[in-house]
């Protein structure tokens, strides 16, 4: 190196030889500036810094301070235009303007005194004793019950029910519910008759069940339903039911609606009439 210059790396002298692209240019300008580089002789642009205008307050910076404790006078309190001296500040008993928000509350007085119940006697004072009385209490009661005059109760303001001119007298609904009740046992018996009328010929084909055999019927329907019944509660325990189990059920479960069925035709009041055979 020649004399008075630094001596430069030999990695530097070998990027100085190497030509450089854009590319490579623009990546060393970027990632270091200052180093050595044949653009860093190419004058660069100056840049003309424009500096802003001095900041001005648009307040007055002579006026006074307001709620500041330094004035011409000394110390003060509130504002500037309207500054209170701080020895005369509001003191006790002071007469004050009254806040009109908030709400006027009345001095609150006590009621009138109840009279107290008497005292509880003391452990010092004894009740009087030895006191009898010759007084028949249930004779007394008696007598007071016969010579009581009965107390005539006045009605309140209200109407005097004994004194209507219908008091006494079937209410005019009454007649129209009792009108509306005969036309429906009459809409009733017409129609029994219309169904009657149709069976007039019964007899000739049918006679009435005796009681003896209708009690044994009766009897055997009752035997045979406990049958059919313990059969279809011992199926009902198995949890699925496919093929001929199902099958079974249904048809248990339809006996024994007929069975009822017969039953109940057989148990209601009155004869039971039946077809003759021929």
């Amino acid at each position: 190196s020649a004399k008075g210059q630094p001596e430069t790396p030999l990695a530097s002298i070998a990027l100085n030889l190497v030509p450089k692209t854009s590319a490579m240019s623009s990546f060393n300008i970027a990632v270091d500036p200052e180093f050595e580089n044949i653009y860093n002789l190419v004058p660069k642009p100056a840049v003309n810094v424009t500096k802003p205008p001095m900041y001005r307050s648009k307040h007055n910076p002579l006026a006074p301070i307001p709620f500041s404790t330094i004035t011409n006078r000394g110390p003060n309190i509130g504002k500037v235009k309207n500054d209170k001296d701080p020895a005369n500040f509001l003191r006790a008993s002071t007469p004050s303007k009254r806040n009109p928000l908030k709400p006027i509350v009345n001095k609150f007085n006590y009621p009138q005194p109840v009279a107290l119940k008497a005292k509880v006697p003391s452990k010092s004072e004894r009740p009087v004793l030895g006191l009898h009385t010759e007084k028949n209490f249930i004779t007394a009661n008696a007598v007071e019950s016969i010579l009581a005059v009965p107390k005539v109760i006045e009605p309140a303001g209200g109407p005097d029910y004994l004194r209507k001119q219908d008091f006494g007298k079937v209410p005019k609904y009454l007649d129209n519910v009792k009108k509306e009740i005969a036309a429906e046992n009459e809409m009733i018996d017409a129609f029994v008759r219309k169904q009657m009328s149709e069976y007039e010929d019964a007899p000739e084909f049918c006679e009435q069940m005796e009681e003896e055999e209708r009690a044994e019927l009766i009897e055997k329907l009752k035997s045979k339903w406990d049958d059919v019944n313990k059969r279809y509660q011992v199926l009902c325990m198995h949890t699925l039911f496919e093929g001929h189990q199902k099958a079974k059920k249904e048809m248990y479960e339809e006996e024994l609606n007929k069975i009822e069925a017969d039953l109940e035709k057989l148990t209601v009041k009155g004869p039971v009439m039946v077809s003759r055979g021929d």
